[in-house]
């Protein structure tokens, strides 16, 4: 199946929620002022500026509060001076500044990118990761992340969170005007008003977090594809299967916190997933998606 990409999606979203939340920004202006339609444009457009920034910034606040990650610094010890050195080889590659590394304490397999902007950015690996895979396997790992940063998916994924934190609670007051009109006994002051609201919120949440998901899923395809690209297609599924090995475990007792089996191949729990199942990564190298 085509993937449909995250800048379409980024662009399409704020531009669907905002037309159908037209009939409800109007009830705000109280004048047919064109000055005053505008002002609200824009204060709604830097509502979004700084939702989308709070999550970049917010994102390395965590890293460096509760994950406790330190940047790779001098003097390097041996592994530190190779990720140091690898890290700078794939970057000039792929024509952007190099990024800075930083590992935080933690047995698990992680490695994500953060920053405002594409040229100063940082890549954090988890020691889990850094210990476990071989060093082309954590080549792979970090060319995937370098692509991430290339492809601004960083900023995309934040900003798109940003349009649907403050756009989401609109069609819920639109569809909460269509209910008011339809039914005569409800009325916009009652319980049955409230847990209205609330429903729809909820509802709006849900698929918003729905189709950040998909993005992102969408995202991580593209870097495996440039992380093919920087270290060759067969390092790159390597890695990968190394990793849908050493994750099994992990994948299965999260199957029987759903109560699903593994027949189901993940479809449930991948609508809520950042991440395709790994099998659907390597399957998407394969096939060149």
């Amino acid at each position: 199946m085509a993937l449909v990409k995250s800048p379409i999606l980024l662009l399409l979203t704020p531009v669907g929620l905002f037309l159908g939340c037209l009939p409800w920004l109007g009830l705000l202006v109280a004048h047919d002022s064109a000055r005053e339609y505008l002002l609200l444009l824009l204060i709604l457009a830097g509502l979004v500026l700084f939702a989308g920034l709070s999550s970049l910034l917010g994102m390395q606040i965590y890293c460096r509060r509760i994950l406790k990650a330190r940047l790779l610094q001098q003097p390097l010890s041996g592994l530190e001076q190779w990720l140091h050195i690898t890290t700078f080889r794939l970057a000039l590659r792929r024509q952007i500044n190099p990024p800075r590394v930083a590992i935080y304490p933690s047995r698990e397999l992680n490695a994500f990118a953060l920053g405002l902007h594409r040229q100063h950015a940082t890549i954090v690996l988890s020691e889990g990761l850094v210990h476990s895979l071989k060093p082309g396997e954590l080549e792979s790992v970090l060319a995937h992340e370098i692509s991430h940063i290339a492809n601004g998916d960083v900023q995309i994924l934040a900003f798109l969170q940003g349009v649907l934190t403050i756009f989401i609670h609109a069609p819920a007051r639109l569809l909460d005007d269509i209910v008011a009109r339809c039914w005569r006994g409800y009325s916009s002051g009652g319980l049955i008003y409230v847990w209205t609201m609330v429903l729809l919120q909820l509802a709006g949440g849900w698929l918003a977090s729905l189709l950040i998901m998909h993005v992102s899923r969408d995202c991580e395809y593209r870097a495996d594809k440039g992380a093919a690209q920087l270290v060759g297609i067969k390092q790159m599924r390597g890695a990968l299967r190394c990793l849908d090995v050493m994750t099994a475990a992990t994948q299965r007792r999260q199957l029987a916190a759903f109560g699903l089996s593994d027949r189901l191949k993940f479809r449930f729990t991948q609508l809520f997933n950042s991440h395709p199942a790994l099998h659907e990564r390597l399957q998407a190298l394969h096939t060149g998606i």
